[in-house]
């Protein structure tokens, strides 16, 4: 069995605009990507759109904008068709639920997501206290959200991983310098199974736009204004929060074991 992950991110790592960032992560077989990138096509074509950006559609800008026949009431109709495929095609958990991690018992199997966000201002904080926290906090974002689809995939019973993401992000590089490096590659032991590493334009990939959906509404969560917004977090996902506290205990040794990996250093993203 091959697992596909897609990791988009909702926010850019900058203090300046934002106050978090968010890297989401989809999992699923080639057949449920298959079936779920089915629906999403039918429903591109239903509502005349050319793909689904979030941002965009919701602040009616670019391909979304008023100029090009949209309005919010439109938008509205496109993104809860979206949800309603994504409902159908998630994994649905039986009784036995471990908060905060993705184990759990399946009884429908199907797409697994989730996002993981950390406070900018909680790694700011925790990087001053703890100096050997990465430079970038988008490597902690990388590195955390391949275990997650790593674990994900080895509850699935996955014997190789598809691991795709949005262009023009850092999130890949960080990736693709664990994947490169021996001795990381010895240490994360599921990195030998990755058949394919690489970047995809999420306007041409639906598990890329769903994966963009799901970070931008944990980025708002601030404001839920919207039934689609809502409808989204009563379904099956996990959202996870590495706020101040959980980034000052980080598992004993990892901080060390990653220093001696000797990856490129990065810059800094704040």
């Amino acid at each position: 069995m091959v697992l596909k992950g897609y990791f988009d991110a909702g926010n850019q790592a900058d203090s300046r605009r934002y106050d978090r960032i968010t890297l989401a992560t989809a999992c699923g077989t080639g057949d449920q990507w298959h079936d779920l990138e089915s629906a999403w096509k039918e429903i591109l074509v239903t509502h005349k759109a050319p793909f689904l950006h979030t941002t965009n559609s919701v602040c009616l800008q670019k391909e979304f904008s008023k100029d090009k026949g949209w309005n919010h009431g439109k938008v509205d109709r496109f993104i809860s068709d979206c949800v309603g495929a994504i409902e159908h095609h998630l994994s649905v958990p039986g009784k036995i639920i471990i908060p905060g991690s993705p184990f759990r018992n399946v009884t429908k199997p199907g797409l697994y997501v989730v996002t993981l966000t950390i406070p900018l201002d909680d790694y700011r904080r925790a990087r001053g206290v703890r100096s050997s926290l990465p430079n970038s906090v988008t490597e902690i974002c990388a590195s955390e959200s391949l275990g997650l689809c790593f674990n994900w995939g080895r509850h699935v019973g996955a014997q190789w991983y598809e691991l795709y993401f949005d262009q023009g992000e850092p999130f890949y590089g960080h990736v693709y310098d664990r994947k490169h490096n021996k001795k990381s590659r010895k240490a994360i032991t599921p990195m030998d199974k990755v058949v394919h590493l690489g970047e995809l334009d999420m306007r041409v990939v639906p598990a890329l736009q769903m994966a963009d959906l799901f970070a931008w509404c944990i980025n708002h969560n601030d404001a839920v204004s919207r039934k689609w917004h809502e409808r989204l977090h009563s379904l099956y996902w996990d959202s996870l929060i590495l706020d101040y506290d959980h980034l000052l205990k980080p598992t004993p040794g990892a901080l060390e074991r990653t220093a001696a990996w000797k990856l490129p250093r990065r810059k800094p993203n704040i």
